[in-house]
């Protein structure tokens, strides 16, 4: 016997009921026959979701383990990053004006105008193979230049350094002196000895910057001399003078020469980079781009403008480590009196001028490739640039040298250069008795230089 049952099965929905039939067996019993498959229960695509939720699961850990990782050393590159910052900060100037700037053509021109009348003016004064030379190469460096202005595509960075060679060929024109050969027949110097004075300045240990030396040009009094930096190794005021170098190794028979009242009057020394040379003193003036010419007999002094000249420690020696206001550095030789420093618009790059030491004015001007910041030190021999880098604590190594007679450059020299510290205030040398004078971190030492 049929009867109808309603059988309400929960199904996928709430609420969903379904009508079924059955047979009543004779015991009463009801036996109905049910197709579930409508209600069956979604095992796979429940186990596809439990395994998505599971995965979501282990990525937010291993995303959690990450921010954590990242706040630890998030400190560690906050630190890193001000460190490279304040190491970039000096050389922002790059940013605008420098290197990475590109020339403006309208600059280029004038440049080039200014070493066409230079070399006129040296082909008329002394006409040479080498003036009639230059002044076929300008004509043709004016023409690059004319087409500049017509091209979509040139390269000004290296229209500027055939401008820096014509420069310097024109100063070596006009500047070697009839007699310089005969001092200087061997330019470049072969060796250096060990230190032939070793002596603790006669002032105190905690003088660890200054400069010391001889007397540098001939026919004046034999003098030797010391310079200490006082006021954070920054400022001068005093010259110790001695009368022979007797009474300098024995730190007796001296006389002490004020150039200035105070160490912050206009006058005052700055920096390690001063010079004895014919009774005169010549050192940077206290902070100004400027030289100091401070006559020993007289008690006069005079004050020369030193044009885009870095000063206050944006240009120093800083190879290994900065040798703080030594931006502008004086030296002697055979050829006359020189001045050292950099300018932005050489990129800080060391420029080299001669000085007319009767008037006070810088005569010829070189500019150089070396960066003034991968130096130790430089100084003067027979017109030749040379230039220092640290090598050990003991030990220096004079690597670079350019020669202001032919403008060439060669970083490939490697002479050794002993010292009893790390670092170096001064280097110069005395054309008298070719030795080289160093003030190394308080210490005074001297070498023959060898040619």
């Amino acid at each position: 016997m049929l009867l109808p049952l309603l059988l309400l099965l929960t199904a996928t929905e709430p609420g969903h009921a379904e009508q079924v039939k059955g047979t009543k067996k004779a015991d009463d019993s009801c036996v109905c026959k049910v197709n579930t498959t409508m209600w069956a229960f979604p095992a796979q695509p429940f186990e596809k979701a439990d395994q998505m939720v599971q995965n979501c699961g282990d990525t937010l850990q291993k995303l959690q383990n990450q921010v954590t990782q990242t706040n630890g050393e998030l400190p560690k590159i906050q630190a890193i990053i001000k460190n490279v910052t304040a190491r970039i900060e000096p050389l922002k100037y790059l940013d605008t004006k420098g290197i990475y700037n590109a020339l403006h053509l309208r600059q280029l021109s004038q440049d080039l105008e200014e070493i066409s009348q230079m070399i006129n003016t040296a082909h008329n004064d002394n006409p040479s193979a080498e003036t009639q030379k230059l002044t076929k190469e300008v004509v043709k460096v004016q023409e690059e230049v004319k087409n500049m202005f017509k091209d979509n595509v040139f390269n000004l960075e290296t229209m500027r350094e055939k401008l820096r060679s014509l420069h310097n060929r024109v100063q070596s024109c006009r500047t070697i002196p009839d007699d310089f050969r005969s001092h200087c027949y061997k330019r470049i110097m072969k060796n250096i000895s060990s230190p032939v004075t070793t002596k603790l300045n006669p002032h105190s240990k905690s003088y660890i910057s200054g400069a010391w030396g001889r007397e540098a040009k001939r026919e004046s009094e034999d003098v030797y001399w010391t310079q200490p930096l006082a006021n954070s190794h920054k400022y001068g005021i005093q010259v110790r003078l001695y009368r022979s170098y007797e009474d300098f190794m024995a730190s007796k028979n001296h006389r002490d020469e004020n150039v200035a009242p105070g160490y912050t009057a206009p006058n005052a020394i700055q920096g390690p980079g001063m010079v004895l040379y014919g009774g005169v003193v010549y050192y940077q003036c206290y902070n100004e781009d400027e030289l100091c010419r401070y006559d020993l007999q007289s008690k006069e002094t005079k004050r020369l403008k030193l044009p885009n000249a870095g000063i206050n420690n944006k240009f120093p020696y800083c190879y290994y480590s900065c040798r703080d206001w030594t931006d502008i550095d004086l030296s002697a030789d055979e050829q006359g009196l020189w001045v050292i420093y950099a300018t932005e618009s050489n990129h800080g790059n060391i420029v080299l001028s001669r000085l007319d030491t009767e008037t006070f004015n810088i005569t010829h001007t070189w500019k150089t490739r070396l960066f003034k910041k991968s130096v130790t030190n430089a100084f003067m021999v027979c017109g030749v640039l040379y230039a220092t880098r640290y090598a050990d604590t003991y030990r220096e190594e004079v690597f670079y040298a350019f020669d202001t007679d032919t403008g060439h450059e060669d970083n490939t020299l490697s002479l050794p250069l002993e010292k009893v510290s790390a670092g170096v205030a001064s280097l110069s040398y005395n054309p008298i008795d070719m030795k080289l004078y160093m003030y190394n971190d308080g210490y005074l030492l001297a070498y023959q230089a060898l040619f």
